[in-house]
């Protein structure tokens, strides 16, 4: 299947139950709520998705959950990020399996890479296991690793299935050299990973955003998007300021943590985390409550 891979895609949750196994339901619900409030896409398993705490055997589940649930309305695209480069590839076999539209890889996140030829051979050899188009994710901070955007571009003309880069550096001239040396490519996406500079980027010619605020905002994620798009500026300011008052579910506890008490106070799924990640506390959660509601997105 040929893709343009753009808009808003949900880095979404994965909601679990008292044993930690995925919770069918919960995901269920959260993946159609995702898909009836307009997201152009899924990204299954990423930071958001608690893929480094959940089990093998609940990654798969949470794979065919996923895949059936969404049923081809939006395109899938799933992370599988491991330690090592053989890791990875056994990741893409077993993502091949459930039908995912493309999958999406850090470097290795233990041994951090030392030069850059290590990461030309590692994207590469990842990129030739498999017929997926393959998304480099740039996320430093978790990673310990920083790709160039001039290895971005190496790879992009050296891997014809390397197809996009989902850009979580934080880093706003990193994100600038990327659009001035791949955005007039038709066949490469830019992908933001923060919504605080979402709309900023859409503006200077990005593809779209893999943001994890589109778990509970997803209408207004991607009513952000269309109204970058659409260069009206004064409506992408309105929607960055309400983001950013949203932004301080970030604040209580891990990140995942704060989005899962959101949803469950607005009735998708349980607040449950993977341990050790601790669920918030009812005080906590009183405080996002009235957070939700001052924004309108509970009544």
């Amino acid at each position: 299947m040929n893709i343009r891979f753009e808009g808003i895609f949900s880095p979404t949750v994965t909601p679990i139950d008292e044993k930690e196994r995925v919770d069918e339901r919960g995901f269920v619900n959260q993946l159609n709520r995702l898909i009836n409030n307009g997201v152009h896409g899924i990204y299954l398993l990423g930071s958001s998705g608690e893929f480094t705490t959940l089990t093998n055997t609940e990654r798969e589940r949470a794979l065919d959950i996923a895949l059936k649930a969404v049923g081809g309305r939006v395109p899938v695209i799933c992370c599988v990020m491991d330690t090592s480069t053989q890791r990875v590839i056994q990741n893409i076999e077993i993502a091949e399996q459930f039908g995912v539209d493309a999958v999406a890889a850090t470097p290795g996140y233990y041994y951090p890479s030392t030069d850059d030829a290590d990461l030309i051979e590692f994207y590469q050899t990842v990129a030739a296991s498999t017929e997926l188009p393959v998304f480099i994710y740039n996320i430093p901070s978790t990673v310990k690793t920083f790709i160039k955007p001039e290895i971005v571009v190496e790879l992009a003309e050296t891997c014809e299935n390397i197809v996009g880069v989902k850009d979580s550096t934080g880093d706003w001239t990193n994100s600038l050299n990327l659009i001035a040396l791949l955005g007039e490519r038709t066949d490469f996406s830019i992908f933001l990973g923060s919504h605080v500079a979402l709309g900023a980027a859409v503006l200077f010619g990005a593809d779209g955003g893999v943001v994890s605020i589109a778990n509970v905002a997803p209408k207004e994620s991607v009513a952000l998007y269309n109204a970058a798009k659409a260069r009206d500026i004064d409506e992408v300011h309105r929607l960055q300021m309400w983001m950013l008052r949203l932004s301080k579910m970030y604040t209580y506890g891990q990140g995942v943590s704060g989005m899962k008490a959101c949803l469950e106070i607005l009735g998708v799924c349980s607040a449950r985390t993977t341990s050790p990640l601790l669920p918030l506390t009812d005080a906590e959660k009183a405080e996002l409550r009235q957070l939700l509601t001052e924004l309108g997105v509970r009544e």
